[in-house]
């Protein structure tokens, strides 16, 4: 008895050329954006965005707690504390409720080459009345939402040798924090407005 072959299917798929093909120009096409990425420049605006939401969360709980709450900007570990202060006397005991936020992977709170208004700051955190917690420059949000100073908080990242400033600058009236970027380089460079 002969057994009939039944005749060969072409299955759906893709052949092993075809695959090679995509891979390559997919990698191709990757290879000429991926220098296009702007990596330090994204890490300056989480970093700074940071600083900001920081700034929000800590005039957010003054307002609905009704104490003050002092935030406190670690430049050598680049992080930030926020403790409530729940006495209102300025200092944060054992008993008070704090945490600590980072700045981020490869940002760092620092002196940028010039400062708001075309001064030369000394520090990388500014401000005519920062208060001194635990040795650490503070700002205290009241419970109106004013902050205790102006103030300037200088943060950069660092990727492939390019460093990228942002500031975050905030009001000491209505506790409100704004980003600008630094744009340009040498004398001609500029803060502008990054987001609101």
């Amino acid at each position: 008895m002969q057994t009939q072959r039944s005749p060969r299917v072409a299955q759906p798929g893709f052949s092993l050329i075809e695959l090679v093909l995509v891979l390559a120009i997919m990698s191709t096409i990757m290879a000429l954006g991926l220098p296009r990425l702007q990596i330090g420049a994204t890490r300056a605006d989480a970093a700074a965005q940071q600083v900001r939401s920081v700034f929000q969360t800590a005039q957010r709980t003054s307002l609905t707690r009704q104490y003050d709450v002092i935030v406190s900007v670690d430049t050598i570990q680049g992080g930030l504390r926020i403790a409530e202060d729940v006495n209102n006397n300025g200092a944060i005991e054992v008993s008070e409720w704090k945490f600590w936020r980072p700045l981020g992977e490869n940002s760092r709170f620092r002196v940028p080459p010039i400062g708001l208004n075309n001064t030369t700051p000394t520090k990388s955190v500014v401000g005519s009345q920062l208060a001194s917690v635990d040795q650490l420059p503070s700002i205290i949000f009241h419970r109106d939402g004013s902050a205790s100073t102006d103030a300037e908080m200088y943060v950069a990242s660092t990727w492939r040798g390019r460093v990228d400033y942002r500031v975050v600058s905030l009001t000491r009236s209505t506790g409100r924090a704004e980003i600008l970027r630094l744009m340009g380089t040498g004398s001609s460079a500029t803060w502008g407005v990054k987001s609101r």
